[in-house]
């Protein structure tokens, strides 16, 4: 990958650099899928036929390059991870063995592992200074996409587990404590099934290391009694946070292995209690990241991720009108993927000016869509 080059050319001698391998043998999921439709396949067998080609896969494609690895000095390799999700390998490597792999025959791609970050919340355009008047009355954005028409309905997310992959959520919220799906009976002695944290490995207990992911947590099932501001109350909920953690650099390996941890989170193909109906995501990469735009890297990860089972959102972005996110800006079809902008509920329901838009060119044939 040009940009690992590039880092690799800026390196001092025997420095190590964050880098993921993609190995050429991965599992035929486009195939694989459209055959679980074709056969009407319920959500359970979908999710265990999925998740055992993964892991297939990876443990075939990647069996020889990681008895290479083995054989490598530790000063010259460390923080080898390898993933299930797509076969890929994470790996810190000195440049003269990034070069070696890289010529390897079972070896498609080395990128640079990047940085990412969340997108933070901006004021809404035309909110009123004192909206004291809305309390306890639901919030103007679930008016404006008809939640409470839904809700009346007797539609609250009753049955569906929700999740979001954010800075954390606080698990004793008064909004939200209720429902985490760790208190479910079924999780009993299993709290890391309902909450995920790559780099503590806490996860006893829901906690969020800044705010945004409790915010978001909110949009989507927040709901104390008298407080209306979540679109789906009646939900239970998972979380992941590997998003914008203070002190500890941001990378792509984490939101990795947090999509791998979306698609399986007890562990076990062969149940899909776990796993949940949907995934938010309100974070994203920009040019100045280092990713182009049209960025595939995260791409297999959400189809694969989608293919078990779970719905995954993205957020545009709050960069108005200067473009897309990635991978929000991916729009191959009608459903990969659904990014989702900010609109005023103040002024017309229009897209509020500080949302990041269309049009974007990551079609099939790079057309603007």
């Amino acid at each position: 990958d040009a940009n690992l080059a590039e880092q690799m050319d800026r390196a001092a001698t025997g420095e190590r650099i964050g880098a993921l391998i993609y190995l050429n043998h991965q599992a035929d999921i486009d195939a694989l899928g459209g055959q679980l439709t074709a056969d009407r396949a319920t959500r359970h067998d979908r999710h265990t036929a999925i998740v055992t080609a993964l892991h297939d896969a990876a443990n075939f494609g990647q069996h020889d390059l990681l008895e290479w690895i083995d054989t490598l000095p530790t000063k010259k390799v460390q923080h080898v991870q390898p993933y299930w999700i797509s076969s890929i390998v994470g790996i810190d490597a000195t440049a003269d063995v990034l070069e070696l792999i890289a010529q390897r025959d079972d070896v498609a791609l080395v990128a640079f592992d990047y940085p990412i970050e969340l997108t933070a919340p901006v004021g809404g355009d035309g909110a009123p200074d004192d909206n004291s008047t809305l309390l306890g009355g639901p919030e103007q954005g679930l008016t404006a996409i008809g939640a409470p028409d839904v809700w009346a309905m007797g539609y609250t997310g009753q049955n569906v587990v929700v999740s979001n992959m954010d800075t954390g959520v606080h698990g004793s919220h008064e909004a939200l404590a209720s429902r985490w799906r760790g208190l479910n009976p079924l999780y009993s002695g299993n709290p890391h099934w309902a909450f995920y944290d790559p780099y503590t490995n806490n996860h006893n207990f829901p906690f969020d290391s800044g705010s945004h992911g409790t915010h978001t947590m909110g949009t989507i099932c927040g709901g104390a009694p008298g407080d209306q501001i979540g679109v789906a109350p009646g939900a239970e909920w998972i979380a992941a946070c590997p998003i914008d953690r203070s002190g500890i650099a941001q990378t792509v390996a984490d939101a990795i292995l947090s999509f791998q941890w979306f698609t399986d989170p007890d562990g076990n193909p062969l149940t899909s209690f776990d796993v949940p109906n949907t995934n938010s995501n309100s974070w994203g990469l920009v040019t100045a990241h280092g990713y182009p735009e049209c960025d595939q890297t995260f791409w297999s990860f959400i189809d694969n991720c989608e293919a078990a089972g779970v719905i995954v959102l993205f957020s545009a972005g709050n960069e108005g009108s200067s473009g897309l996110r990635r991978p929000g800006d991916r729009a191959l079809d009608d459903f990969r993927n659904m990014a989702v902008a900010a609109t005023d509920p103040y002024n017309g329901n229009n897209i509020a000016s500080f949302s990041s838009r269309g049009p974007t060119n990551c079609t099939s044939n790079g057309s603007s869509a």
